[in-house]
């Protein structure tokens, strides 16, 4: 057996054994709105309550056969299955390459699931479970109270064998993000009031970013924040425009292109050097301002209508930070 071989026996035994969490975090996700336990009773439709055979559990193969039915009522199955397993066997195999096969993968596959089952409950409902927050704060703690060998003395690192417990840099740190992470969510949150008589995140986001922190202490949450905010634009620029030509809202909808058609005038006139001419820069940039003040002042009024208003959960983009900072 070639070592390639062998590498990837060891990738599809990991892709499987992923597909098989995916499928118990579904159950997770689907019983923490159920409140059933997780343990039992076993997996039945959510529909006509039946309990299901075992050939009706083989990840992603089970929907495929049942053509995404159930095999007794034949009730549509939710796509959130198959996709999970399938998430969590291809992440679980981006963990081992980046990670191997340690005490810190362990951590990190930990994290995955985490991860995968609280932006699951998020897209699915808008809803964070405390429990799910809880259990991501309580493992960043472990993970940086056990340093796997180190103990960080200021600039000095002491060996203990396999583990390591002790007040250290990095359980400073985690701890410091959990702190971080309630103040800044919150205070981000808050700030909706300000703008559009509301929350501007709900409780939950503070709950993950509190997780977050644990995990990835408060200098790389400061990242993680960072990349989850211009998921979130990207994601929510598509949604709120089309809600926009929907509501014929066009005076705001021809402003938001207007401001950005000027914005990429202004740097192709920079790139030309045309620029240069300050008479030229100088009415560029009142026409810029002006526009971009009218453009605030449409959108901040629209959102202190209720039903003007464009609601995307912030905790998958939050996840997806978190799987950046992970991997990259």
């Amino acid at each position: 057996m070639t070592l390639l071989t062998f590498l990837l026996l060891i990738l599809f035994f990991i892709f499987i054994t992923g597909l098989c969490i995916g499928s118990f975090l579904n159950v997770v996700i689907s019983r923490a709105f159920s409140k059933e336990s997780i343990a039992y009773p076993g997996s039945k439709c959510p529909s006509c309550q039946k309990p299901l055979k075992w050939y009706h559990n083989i990840p992603v193969l089970s929907f495929l056969f049942l053509k995404g039915k159930c095999a007794f009522c034949e009730e549509k199955i939710s796509i959130q299955y198959p996709i999970v397993e399938l998430v969590t066997g291809l992440l679980f195999v981006m963990v081992f390459l980046k990670f191997g096969i340690n005490f810190n993968a362990f951590f990190m596959l930990i994290f995955t699931s985490l991860f995968i089952v609280l932006a699951a409950t998020d897209i699915k409902e808008k809803v964070v479970f405390d429990f799910h927050t809880y259990a991501l704060v309580l493992f960043g703690l472990l993970y940086n109270i056990f340093n796997f060998g180190h103990l960080y003395l200021g600039d000095k690192v002491i060996t203990l064998g396999h583990f390591s417990v002790g007040i250290n840099n990095s359980i400073i740190a985690s701890l410091l993000g959990i702190l971080l992470g309630i103040v800044l969510m919150e205070a981000f949150a808050r700030f909706g009031y300000l703008v559009a008589g509301t929350r501007a995140f709900g409780e939950g986001d503070t709950y993950i970013a509190a997780g977050l922190g644990a995990v990835f202490g408060w200098k790389y949450l400061l990242t993680v924040l960072l990349y989850a905010f211009i998921i979130q634009i990207v994601l929510t620029v598509p949604v709120f425009l089309k809600k926009l030509y929907t509501n014929k809202d066009y005076r705001t909808l021809v402003s938001f292109f207007a401001f950005f058609a000027l914005v990429l005038f202004i740097k192709f006139l920079e790139y030309k050097a045309v620029t240069n001419n300050l008479i030229i820069l100088g009415l560029l940039t009142i026409a810029l301002l002006i526009l971009g003040i009218y453009l605030c002042k449409r959108i901040l009024g629209g959102l202190r209508q209720e039903e003007n208003r464009t609601y995307l959960p912030f905790g998958p983009a939050m996840v997806i930070g978190g799987f950046i900072m992970m991997f990259l």
